[in-house]
């Protein structure tokens, strides 16, 4: 099928493509395997330029381009660091995210320090606005980020479950879950002028992939795929 899962099955980058606006998109739900509060190690597996009509060189010298400073890409404020370790947390209840748990304690491991004075956000109220507002003075490159979610797009498929013993093996299914977000950052900072504060925006998608472990209901796998958009200007 066309879904999202089929999407990111193919591992062909060229297939994700910036989404189309037209309706807001509702919260995120995640599934119960999911819920409750994670120990999370994220790990950097590297990079690719899928572009054929942009060259390489004049995309490494824009820096503009959300990825290359760091929180130009607010959930993973440094996107080189080799290993970040944080916590992240799903209601039990209603199976949204704690986004201002979770983003404040990426944000502050990402950076090596505690960055994050506060985050301004209602998933009931609105949930595809997001505010973060840091220490002033502390983080070189953002005094606050704006976060707009443009679009989201979400898919729970079970597959064969391999290597578990027993009986009815061939009858054994685990859960992976896919979940897409499409974001407009907007990044406030100090700009070289005096008393003029420095405007960035960037587009990107999160596609994340959450897979269940049928050992053990206290672990989960994850892969987090990021893909950059540019402005028809750029």
């Amino acid at each position: 099928g066309g879904g999202l899962a089929a999407k990111l099955s193919k591992r062909d980058p060229s297939a994700l493509k910036n989404s189309v606006f037209n309706i807001p998109p509702s919260a995120q739900i995640y599934p119960p395997f999911m819920h409750g509060t994670w120990d999370v190690s994220l790990k950097f597996r590297g990079y690719i330029f899928p572009s054929t009509r942009i060259p390489k060189e004049k995309l490494l010298s824009n820096f503009a381009i959300p990825g290359f400073q760091k929180c130009s890409i607010a959930a993973l404020c440094d996107v080189g660091r080799d290993l970040t370790y944080y916590k992240m947390r799903i209601d039990s209840t209603t199976g949204k995210d704690d986004r201002a748990y979770t983003l404040t304690n990426s944000i502050n491991a990402h950076l090596g320090y505690d960055a994050m004075r506060s985050v301004t956000y209602d998933v009931n109220a609105n949930p595809n606005r997001l505010g973060l507002d840091f220490i002033p003075n502390r983080t070189r490159n953002a005094n606050r980020i704006e976060l707009f979610c443009n679009a989201r797009e979400s898919e729970l498929v079970e597959v064969p479950s391999s290597g578990i013993s027993g009986e009815g093996d061939d009858l054994a299914t685990k859960k992976i879950f896919v979940c897409s977000e499409y974001i407009r950052q907007v990044t406030f900072g100090l700009s070289q002028e005096f008393g003029v504060a420095r405007q960035v925006v960037g587009n990107y998608a999160h596609f994340w992939t959450w897979r269940e472990q049928q050992e053990s209901s206290d672990s989960m796998t994850g892969n987090l795929l990021t893909a950059v958009y540019l402005d028809p200007q750029d």
